[in-house]
C-alpha cells in the first residue's frame, strides 16, 4: 500500500512538468543542438517570453567548452550592441522626466561636444543620434584600435571624425551616436552611464546579474567564455575592453534577466505591473525613423522577409509576414539576438559564445517559426547549403589569408620607422622596435609591421600566430623633404580619405 502511494505522489508531481510543455516548443531543444553542432558554437542561452510570463529559459552546450561546464540560463554572456535599446531608454525615461527634448541639439546638454562641421554643430539633434541618421561614419578605429576610459577625452576626437553623408541623407551605424547618448545620460544627471543603467533600468526589471564591461565578467561566477572557429578548431577569444565606448555595447547579462527586459517591451513598458518605461517612447522607439540601406529586398525563397528600418535602438522589418523588433550584439567572442514581436507580444533572446552570427540568428529564426505557427524554414539545410556554396575569399581589405610578406629592410633602416604617430581623432599609434623587427600594439593586440616590399614604404601589420592575417589596412609613411619619416597614413573608412597620423617623437633606440 505504501508503494503504491509512493508511486502515486510521484505521478503527482510529474504531472505538472509535462503540463508545462509549451506545445509549439516540442522538438526545440534538439533543433537547438543541431545548430549549435553545424555552427560550431560551443554553447548559447535562450529566453522566450510571451504575454506577461516568461515562457521559457535554459543554456545549450559549454560556457566553458575545454573544461566542459555547462551553460545555463544564469550564465552571463556581453551582448554587445544590443545595449543601445538600454542607453536609448535611459533618454526616453529623462524625456518623460522633462529634461531632455529629443529635438534638440545634443550640444545643448553636452557643452564641450563638437561635431567635424558647422552644419552638425547647427542643425543634428538628439534624434539623429537615436536614429543613427548623423552622416557620421563608422569610425570604429578611433576608439577600439587604442580604447580610453576616459569618456571626455573620447568626446574630445568626435570634432576630428569626417562624415561620410551630409545630415539625414543616408542611415549610416554609429557607435558613436550611442557613446554621445550615453555622455548625455552623464551630464543630465552627474551619475555614469553605468550608474544610470543599474539604478532605472536594471534595479527595476530585476536584472540581478546584469553587469558591465570587463570587469563585470572576470569579477563573477558562471561566466561564459569566448570563441572563434578558425582553422577547423574552436579557439578561445580573450573579452575585450569597450572601456570609455560602453554606451555603445558594454552590458553582460543573462538569459533569464534579458528575458525582463522583452518582457518590459511586450508590454508597453510595464514590468510586474510598473511602469519602468513611458509608453510613448516604447511605441517611438519600435518605429521606423529611418530607412536602412539596400539588403532588404524580398526574394523567391524569403518574400516575408523584406524591409528595414531603424528605431531607437532597434531594427524594424517584416519576418514573414509579422511585424519584427530587434537588434543584433557583435563583440569579440560572442554573438546576441534580442528580438520581439510586439503585435504577438512574443519575445526572444539568443547569447552565444562564438563570434560569427549565423547560431544566433538561425535559433531566433526557428523559435519563431514556432511560435508565429509559421511556415517552417530548414535554417540548417539552408546554412549547410549556403557553406557549400561560398567561395573562400583571397582578399580584403583587412584580412588576407595566408599572408606572407614580400619585403625586408635592413635593421638601420626599419629603426628609421619606429616612432609614436598621433591623430586628434583617432589617438596614437606607436611602432616599436625589437629583435630586429618592427612592432605596434593595436585593439590590445601586439603585431608585425613588416614592409610590403624594399623600395616603397607601405608596410603590413600581422598577427603573429598562424595563419599571420593582415590585422589592419597598409600602413603608408610619409617622407618630408628631407627624406625623413613625418607621418603615418592609413585608410580606415573605404568611403573617406586616409587617417593621417603626424610623426610626434622617435623612440631611443
Amino acid at each position: 500500500m505504501k508503494k503504491t502511494a509512493s508511486i502515486f505522489l510521484v505521478f503527482l508531481f510529474l504531472i505538472p512538468a509535462y503540463a508545462q510543455v509549451e506545445p509549439r516548443l516540442r522538438g526545440i531543444e534538439n533543433q537547438i543542438n543541431k545548430i549549435l553542432k553545424v555552427t560550431n558554437t560551443p554553447g548559447c542561452a535562450i529566453a522566450i517570453v510571451e504575454g506577461e510570463k516568461n515562457l521559457y529559459t535554459q543554456g545549450f552546450g559549454y560556457r566553458d567548452y575545454e573544461n566542459k561546464i555547462k551553460a545555463d540560463a544564469n550564465t552571463l554572456f556581453p551582448i554587445g550592441s544590443t545595449t543601445k535599446a538600454f542607453t536609448a531608454a535611459l533618454l526616453g525615461q529623462l524625456r518623460d522626466k522633462g529634461m531632455i527634448a529629443f529635438e534638440e541639439s545634443p550640444l545643448q546638454y553636452v557643452p564641450t561636444l563638437k561635431f567635424y562641421n558647422e552644419h552638425l554643430n547647427n542643425n543634428l539633434i538628439v534624434q539623429d543620434l537615436l536614429s543613427m541618421r548623423t552622416g557620421l561614419a563608422l569610425h570604429d578605429k578611433a576608439w577600439s584600435g587604442n580604447p580610453l576610459s576616459d569618456r571626455d577625452s573620447l568626446l574630445r576626437r568626435i570634432e576630428y571624425l569626417e562624415p561620410a553623408t551630409t545630415l539625414r541623407t543616408k542611415w549610416n551605424y554609429s557607435n558613436f551616436s550611442y557613446f554621445v547618448l550615453g555622455a548625455i545620460t552623464e551630464k543630465l544627471t552627474g551619475e555614469t552611464w553605468e550608474e544610470n543603467v543599474e539604478n532605472a533600468l536594471l534595479k527595476p526589471l530585476e536584472m540581478q546579474r546584469t553587469n558591465f564591461d570587463v570587469k563585470g565578467l572576470t569579477g563573477s561566477s558562471n561566466v561564459s567564455l569566448g570563441y572563434k572557429f578558425s582553422n577547423n578548431a574552436l579557439e578561445r577569444v580573450d573579452y575585450y575592453e569597450l572601456a570609455a565606448m560602453s554606451p555603445a555595447g558594454g552590458i553582460n547579462s543573462t538569459a533569464k534577466d534579458m528575458g525582463n527586459w522583452l518582457l518590459t517591451w511586450v508590454n508597453s513598458g510595464k514590468f510586474n505591473g510598473q511602469q519602468i518605461l513611458p509608453e510613448q517612447y516604447v511605441l517611438e522607439a519600435m518605429s521606423p525613423h529611418a530607412v536602412m540601406p539596400k539588403g532588404y529586398l524580398p526574394d523567391e525563397e524569403f518574400s516575408g522577409m523584406y524591409s528595414a528600418n531603424y528605431g531607437y535602438g532597434w531594427i524594424i522589418s517584416d519576418y514573414k509576414g509579422h511585424y519584427r523588433v530587434e537588434h543584433g550584439g557583435s563583440i569579440d567572442g560572442f554573438r546576441a539576438s534580442v528580438s520581439f514581436f510586439p503585435n504577438e507580444k512574443l519575445g526572444v533572446v539568443v547569447l552565444t559564445n562564438q563570434t560569427n552570427y549565423e547560431a544566433a540568428m538561425m535559433i531566433r529564426n526557428t523559435i519563431a517559426d514556432n511560435l508565429l505557427k509559421a511556415k517552417a524554414t530548414d535554417w540548417v539545410k539552408l546554412y549547410v547549403k549556403n557553406q557549400g556554396d561560398s567561395q573562400p575569399q583571397t582578399k580584403t581589405l583587412a584580412i588576407q589569408a595566408d599572408f606572407k610578406p614580400s619585403g625586408t629592410l635592413p635593421a638601420h633602416q626599419l629603426k628609421e620607422y619606429a616612432g609614436s604617430y598621433i591623430s586628434p581623432g583617432y589617438g596614437k599609434i606607436k611602432i616599436f622596435y625589437e629583435d630586429d623587427s618592427l612592432y605596434t600594439y593595436f585593439r590590445r593586440r601586439k603585431l608585425k609591421v613588416t614592409p610590403v616590399v624594399t623600395d616603397t614604404d607601405i608596410f603590413h601589420a600581422i598577427n603573429m600566430i598562424y595563419p599571420y592575417n593582415m590585422a589592419m589596412p597598409p600602413l603608408h609613411f610619409i617622407k618630408n623633404k628631407e627624406g625623413k619619416i613625418a607621418s603615418l597614413s592609413i585608410k580606415f573608412e573605404s568611403e573617406l580619405k586616409a587617417i593621417e597620423f603626424t610623426r610626434e617623437k622617435t623612440y631611443d633606440l
